[in-house]
């Protein structure tokens, strides 16, 4: 657009006062130029120039917040000598301006995904060393039990990884819990190579504590992370218990399983609320009447109050996902030993997916969700495996269920309300009906 003359017997120059974040200029500025080109100027004048400024642009607005157009001059626009004018930078939720199309990929690169760290390749390494540890001890364990090198090299593997714990913590990366679970996974493939008897008896006890003494000398160098190492050492317990109940007592195999799973969920249940009554906290209270002492407490505030909280969560996340796997590694044995196991399994599972509507954590739902439909799953395969004649049934109990959660979650919010008293009434019907079912399996009903 072309610039317009000023009319005759007008000045050239304007004098104004411009505003840039609380800082005033007393300028005179060229009333018949373009505002555009007037911006840079007084932009570098007035210390605009950042980043931000360069990519979504500068503005002259009116005191009153009208922006000038910045194709048009101050005279054009009636900007009389005396204006207070504020230079403002656009708009950042508008679309920013590049130069080049490099610039402009760099930059949506960099706001949408997260850059590789070098904390990233450690945490990606111990991850790496995790697995090829566990893949070799699983290898190890397809030898000749009876071989001695089978428990040998275990237990050389054990202690090394004991020996990373201790050296990654040291180095404060994060992950040496990591490191410490799969010490006590090699530490029970050591014991159960090297122990004599049944599977199902001492080999399996001595396969529990084994790797329970390895989680215990790990666990001092962990700090922190120290109760992350809690849902491993439930597993522990439960491999203990169930050779105890089942190759020591006498127990049948379906009623151990059915005590171990109905603990294991009552665990999994408790555990939030348990991990709360683990934080100790100070109350202050006001100012007491005349005559009234209180004892001082010898309690600290270290560490944060904000550190112990999420110590706690990690100790429910592992306590969840250890619960589930214990479920589901009862679970074929449940399935197989008649239609009572197998609504025992299916309420555990409904509970832990139901018990996850008052949890917040993201971690703490996912583990809860995904447990109980790995367990779900796990109970159809099995189910259609020992029950051919019910594989009709179990498909149209399945897309059932499949289509009844895509419909919760679809559903306005005006149908909320009521469909939560009633995964409310169900969640109560089914943790209610785990100590009866389990009653049920192991004959005592």
């Amino acid at each position: 657009m072309p610039t317009r003359p000023p009319a005759p017997g007008s000045s050239p120059f304007v004098p104004v006062t411009v505003v840039h974040e609380g800082v005033a200029l007393d300028v005179t500025l060229p009333s018949g130029l373009p505002v555009v080109e007037i911006l840079p100027v007084l932009a570098e004048r007035l210390g605009g120039l950042g980043p931000d400024a360069l990519a979504y642009g500068l503005c002259l607005a009116r005191s009153a917040g009208a922006p000038l157009d910045p194709s048009r001059s101050l005279e054009g626009q009636q900007v009389t000598a005396g204006t207070m004018l504020t230079l403002e930078q656009r708009l950042m939720d508008t679309e920013p301006r590049y130069d080049d199309l490099v610039e402009a990929v760099a930059v949506a690169v960099s706001q949408q995904q997260t850059a590789w760290q070098p904390r990233d390749a450690a945490s990606m390494s111990i991850a790496a060393t995790c697995v090829l540890f566990i893949t070799g001890g699983f290898m190890l364990m397809q030898l000749n039990p009876s071989d001695w090198f089978v428990p040998l090299s275990a237990g050389i593997a054990t202690a090394i990884l004991c020996l990373a714990t201790y050296a990654i913590a040291q180095a404060k990366v994060k992950g040496a819990w990591a490191v410490a679970i799969t010490a006590g996974v090699l530490s029970g493939m050591t014991f159960y190579a090297g122990a004599q008897g049944a599977p199902m008896g001492w080999r399996l006890v001595m396969t529990g504590a084994g790797a329970a003494a390895a989680l215990c000398v790990c666990g001092p160098a962990l700090g922190e992370a120290r109760p992350m190492i809690g849902g491993p050492l439930l597993v522990c317990l439960a491999l203990v218990g169930t050779a105890c109940g089942s190759a020591l007592l006498g127990y049948s195999l379906p009623s151990v399983a059915a005590i171990v799973c109905a603990l294991a969920a009552s665990v999994s249940l408790l555990a939030p609320w348990v991990s709360l009554a683990s934080v100790p906290m100070v109350i202050s209270l006001p100012e007491q009447p005349m005559g009234y002492h209180r004892a001082e407490s010898d309690y600290r505030d270290s560490p944060s109050l904000t550190a112990r909280v999420m110590s706690m969560q990690g100790l429910v996340l592992s306590v969840r996902v250890a619960c589930s796997v214990i479920v589901l590694a009862c679970t074929p044995i449940l399935a197989s030993s008649g239609a009572d196991g197998v609504i025992l399994v299916a309420v555990i599972a409904a509970a832990g997916m139901l018990g996850t509507r008052a949890v917040r954590s993201k971690a703490d739902v996912a583990a809860g969700v995904v447990g109980g439909m790995l367990i779900l799953a796990a109970l159809v395969l099995v189910v259609t495996v020992h029950y051919p004649e019910f594989i009709t049934i179990v498909v149209v109990v399945s897309g059932v269920i499949g289509l009844t959660i895509l419909v919760l979650n679809v559903l306005g919010p005006s149908y909320r309300p009521r469909l939560a008293r009633a995964a409310d009434a169900l969640e109560i019907i089914a943790i209610a009906s785990i100590g009866p079912l389990t009653a049920l399996v192991v004959g005592v009903l």
